[in-house]
């Protein structure tokens, strides 16, 4: 009995450290941007991809607290949604990267549709390679103020 549990729990270990992989299309839009943030689909899952130069990976490494917020800016211009993150690290310096989903893209609402349904998303560290990446749980009350702001962005 012992055994079979214990290979679960193998099991699952495993699958959480597979190996992300970028699709070529996502591999392509990273190679024409310098610094940023980029939300994808991976493994049918919403992440964020942070590229930023290795040095800002390594600060970015060592933050404490990742906090996220989103906001919906109905401008005729460019009706979004934003979302904003926030990076603190140990002495409380912040760091702060926000991305504009365009409400009008079907691709961009499918995004943030998948996040209502997930129980965490990962931030993916990218300079020249995937460096590090960093798993966010999404609460209960996240998902509620997804849904408020997709629901306010659709209306």
């Amino acid at each position: 009995m012992l055994h079979r549990i214990l290979k679960l729990f193998q099991k699952a270990i495993r699958d959480e450290s597979k190996q992300t992989e970028f699709s070529s299309d996502l591999k392509m839009t990273l190679s024409f941007i310098e610094s940023g943030c980029l939300p994808a689909s991976v493994d049918n899952k919403t992440v964020f991809v942070f590229k930023c130069p290795q040095e800002e990976v390594n600060l970015l490494k060592e933050t404490e607290n990742v906090l996220f917020e989103f906001e919906c800016i109905k401008r005729p211009e460019f009706p979004s949604v934003r979302l904003n993150f926030e990076f603190q690290d140990k002495s409380n310096k912040t760091y702060r990267f926000d991305y504009f989903f365009n409400i009008e893209s079907d691709e961009d609402i499918e995004l943030l549709e998948k996040l209502e349904d997930q129980r965490y998303f990962d931030l993916i560290f990218f300079d020249s390679k995937i460096e590090y990446s960093k798993r966010i749980e999404i609460t209960k009350k996240d998902k509620e103020k997804i849904k408020a702001v997709l629901d306010q962005a659709k209306s």
